[in-house]
């Protein structure tokens, strides 16, 4: 039960700032579509997002699209292998069953572009512009994953068009440290490789960033250092991959 005092608090709390409490609370909790709704309704009240809010917004899709690529992959395996052992009746059910999870990835998807667009229309020039130009490509790039036919290409159209205008805004606005920009490069660098399939671009774009990143850490403080390293280290791993090393 709530004491008098923490019920006023509650009651105290503005409407845009409960909604970030729960958000919290269902990451904690595991409940990324539940996160995903609580940061929407952050989106659409109160005043811009800050560095923490954007991050929550991020991971709240993310988790909530994540379960769902995780069951169209292993989907998809399973009608594959139910196919080539010539069992059509499972095969199917598997395709029915990858089709609704389709359908629920680009409802979320679809979702995250309009709340993003929103808050990009209002996001100030340099890092939060930067992050939301980087997710309305990130989201364009998960629907082409799944998408088919022409969908598959405006998606990819739209994913180059948004990749290119948020590097812009990054080259011109944040440090090669800057961990949204080396986040940047990265899934840039993934689009290029996985969606494209030009391996040698996105190994020259994960190349050209780690060493950009490299170099300006000389002589940093610890504390820069230790926020770009998580997304360096992951630029290195993806190179080292690519490169067959």
């Amino acid at each position: 039960m709530l004491t008098a005092m923490e019920s006023g608090v509650i009651e105290h709390l503005e409407i845009w700032d409960k909604a970030i409490v729960l958000a919290h609370i269902s990451e904690h909790a595991g409940r990324y579509d539940d996160m995903r709704q609580y940061m929407k309704e952050r989106c659409e009240m109160g005043p811009a997002l800050g560095t923490e809010e954007r991050d929550l917004l991020s991971v709240a899709y993310k988790g909530s699209l994540d379960l769902r690529r995780e069951a169209y992959r292993t989907s998809q395996l399973i009608e594959q292998e139910r196919r080539q052992e010539k069992d059509i009746k499972e095969a199917d059910l598997a395709l029915n069953f990858i089709q609704r999870v389709s359908a629920e990835m680009q409802e979320i998807c679809n979702e995250c572009l309009d709340v993003v667009g929103k808050c990009l229309a209002k996001a100030d020039a340099g890092e939060p512009r930067t992050f939301y130009l980087k997710l309305q490509a990130d989201y364009n790039r998960y629907i082409a994953e799944f998408a088919e036919g022409s969908a598959k290409d405006v998606a990819i159209k739209k994913a180059k068009l948004y990749y290119a205008e948020a590097m812009k805004e990054a080259d011109f606005h944040l440090l090669p440290t800057h961990p949204v920009k080396i986040g940047l490069c990265l899934n840039v660098a993934i689009f290029q490789h996985e969606v494209l399939e030009d391996i040698q671009l996105a190994i020259q774009t994960a190349s050209e960033a780690h060493n950009a990143a490299m170099q300006s850490l000389e002589g940093m403080p610890e504390e820069a250092f230790r926020d770009a390293m998580p997304n360096v280290s992951l630029l290195a791993d993806n190179l080292a991959m690519w490169r067959g090393e």
